[in-house]
């Protein structure tokens, strides 16, 4: 794998050898690959290109003051760069994207990082000012951190070889590691780490002997007019920026692997990648429960990926289809610290771990370099509508208003009360009346309980409640903004930082990057601007990608109104160790942060509680696949960062 770690002074102080050989040994855990060591005054970066990677190599661009600059890139939008540069085809070809990212920012700043596309993180010490610039792409896809201490300022690409080095702090932020069991994933700098900072999606981070100081390069336009009047028209634009996205995501890798569902977001990266002429070889990898699996998942969800994956198939050949269906329980599921001595950081799907593995697994024994999934379809191209009555209100568009609600109670099979209430008032409610919605329902509007284990006694020390209430955390996960564009936008540009990490540290941790086209900010930006109300039609979520994707997947996946259970046979992992889960829960008691962080006795309660079936585990999934096993698996994360037995 590829990272880069750096160190300067802003008092100018000169970087020792004591100091690069410490930098060096921290990025040596990376393996073998070669290194390139840059010094400059008071500065000092090192980059790593592991054996595995291109043999592109590291250029830095000349500068008018001495500067020292890094990165990982990967840019989509080449051409169009090179172009504004004013670089000829042949040199722009032998230009690496590192330095075409280096040249954006030092000839234009700010708007020169905003016209950069696709994956990227870097570090730019401008020696003459004494000002370290740090810069992540808009969704985050490269990770990047950071800390201050009272002499230098380290920085590096892999939170491991961060903290491998001797002056940056090993202590646990228990606020940060809170937040995250309440599952309140906001725009937060702070990492479960004491003293690292992340650098947020769409960010740069200016430090300099004045302080820090951190800016968004780029926002989307919310407020732009829409594009074009007609349905069609809309429809046929988002088929050309998919067509662009799966395009630029694949690019460099003939040989495709798509993480693969029956759902409209996977499946439609294969579809439109089997319809371009220059993928050479497409495997797509679905996770399925082993046959004769038997578990009730509801009426608005599936069980098994199998029929609609192979129509997907069937309708392209081109297509590998591997069905990954494990039938034991996957040896790491038993060892998080595997986890964690890679990735230093906990899992959020911990009861689903054990599953993905085996995925995992497939990944690499197929010598596949790089994974597509569709993750960012949800609030991009499929976004489902929620929000389309209450557009439709707003426009005053009585009549459609009306006719939407009562498709929708049709659809649902509810009172048109009832689709009046879930589609336009809930919606339209300020936060206080949502709390006092939730009191008249019988639920505490301050309450993590039902998918968390944090500890009500540290939510009442430290707080948390009133912070959640002045934020607009809502612990019931009511929609965030009553604006769709907003909300989309937060969602897809700021929202869990720590997931952007794990993804982007990929690489790192399993062998392989992994890509997602639907986050491909062209079409995101697309998206975004298409009217709310198409996205809803007649009652049918997802209206707006159904007609898009109808010229290129069976009407098997286009046409499914239901959505397909993730990781079905989680339970059966988290049964066959209870009798750990119960020993690890006696031994997190000798962990003075685990126990005033995590509520034990309640975990206790839990697994006295134990479901005597995967079908009962499924209807208690906020007790068990939520709380019980991400509580037990952060309780493992503290005690291997105290250097306790997990």
């Amino acid at each position: 794998m590829s990272a880069f770690v750096g160190i300067v002074a802003l008092s100018g102080r000169p970087i020792d050898r004591e100091v690069e050989e410490r930098a060096a040994r921290a990025l040596a855990r990376l393996g073998n690959g070669r290194t390139r060591v840059s010094r400059g005054e008071a500065g000092l970066f090192i980059e790593h290109n592991g054996q595995r990677d291109r043999p592109a190599p590291i250029q830095t661009a000349p500068s008018p003051r001495p500067t020292l600059f890094a990165a990982l890139a990967r840019l989509d939008n080449r051409e169009e760069l090179g172009d504004a540069l004013g670089l000829a085809r042949p040199e722009l070809a032998q230009t690496p994207d590192t330095a075409l990212l280096q040249h954006m920012f030092e000839r234009w700043g700010d708007t020169g990082v905003a016209r950069c596309l696709g994956a990227f993180a870097f570090a730019h010490w401008d020696a003459a000012m004494r000002r370290l610039t740090l810069g992540r792409d808009c969704l985050g896809n490269r990770p990047l951190f950071y800390h201050r201490g009272s002499e230098f300022i380290w920085f590096a690409t892999s939170l491991g070889v961060l903290l491998a080095v001797p002056d940056v702090p090993r202590a646990i932020n228990e606020l940060a590691l809170a937040q995250f069991l309440a599952v309140n994933n906001g725009n937060e700098r702070q990492t479960f780490y004491r003293g690292i900072e992340r650098v947020l999606s769409r960010t740069l981070v200016t430090i300099d002997p004045q302080g820090t100081r951190h800016r968004r390069y780029w926002s989307p336009d919310l407020d732009a007019p829409p594009p074009y009047r007609r349905d069609e028209d809309y429809v046929e634009r988002a088929r050309e920026l998919l067509d662009i996205a799966v395009a630029s995501s694949t690019r460099d890798t003939p040989q495709v692997a798509i993480a693969t569902t029956g759902g409209l977001d996977s499946s439609a990266i294969a579809a439109t990648a089997a319809r371009q002429p220059f993928t050479k070889q497409i495997t797509c990898l679905c996770l399925v429960p082993p046959l004769g699996t038997a578990i009730d998942v509801g009426r608005f969800r599936y069980l098994d990926e199998r029929d609609k994956v192979r129509e997907l198939g069937r309708m392209y050949p081109r297509l590998d289809i591997q069905f990954v269906s494990p039938d034991s329980i996957h040896p790491k599921a038993y060892d998080d610290t595997r986890h964690f001595a890679r990735l230093h950081l906990p899992v959020f799907h911990a009861a689903s771990t054990g599953v993905g593995f085996h995925l995992t697994d497939a990944v690499v024994a197929g010598g596949h370099r790089t994974l597509l999934i569709g993750n960012y379809g949800n609030f991009g191209l499929t976004w489902w509508g929620p929000l389309a009555v209450l557009e439709l209100f707003r426009a005053r568009q009585w009549t459609a208003c009306l006719r939407e609600l009562r498709a929708i109670a049709r659809e649902n099979d509810q009172s048109l009360f009832r689709a009046l209430a879930a589609n336009l008032v809930v919606p339209a409610t300020s936060p206080q009346m949502r709390r006092l919605i939730y009191r008249l329902r019988g639920r505490n509007p301050d309450s993590v309980a039902q998918h968390s284990a944090l500890n009500p006694a540290f939510v009442a020390e430290t707080g948390l409640a009133r912070q959640w209430r002045k934020e607009g955390f809502d612990p019931w996960f009511g929609p965030r903004d009553s604006n769709p564009r907003r909300w989309r936008a937060y969602r897809l540009f700021d929202h869990q930082q720590y997931a952007r990490d794990v993804r982007g540290a990929a690489e790192e941790v399993y062998g392989y990057e992994i890509r997602d086209p639907h986050g491909d900010r062209r079409l995101l930006e697309f998206v975004l601007s298409v009217p709310e109300p198409m996205y809803r039609r007649d009652g049918v979520q997802r209206a707006f990608a159904r007609r898009v994707l109808a010229d290129r997947l069976p009407p098997a996946i286009f046409k499914e109104r239901r959505k397909g259970a993730h990781a079905p046979t989680w339970f059966r992992s988290l049964d066959a160790r209870r009798k750990d889960i119960a020993e690890d829960i006696e031994r997190l008691q000798a962990s003075a942060v685990a126990s005033h962080l995590l509520d034990l006795p309640r975990l206790k309660r839990l697994i006295d509680q134990w479901p005597k079936d995967a079908n009962e585990a499924e209807r208690r999934g906020g007790e068990f696949r939520l709380a019980l096993a991400r509580g037990v698996h952060v309780g493992h994360f503290i005690r291997w960062v105290e250097g306790g037995n997990a």
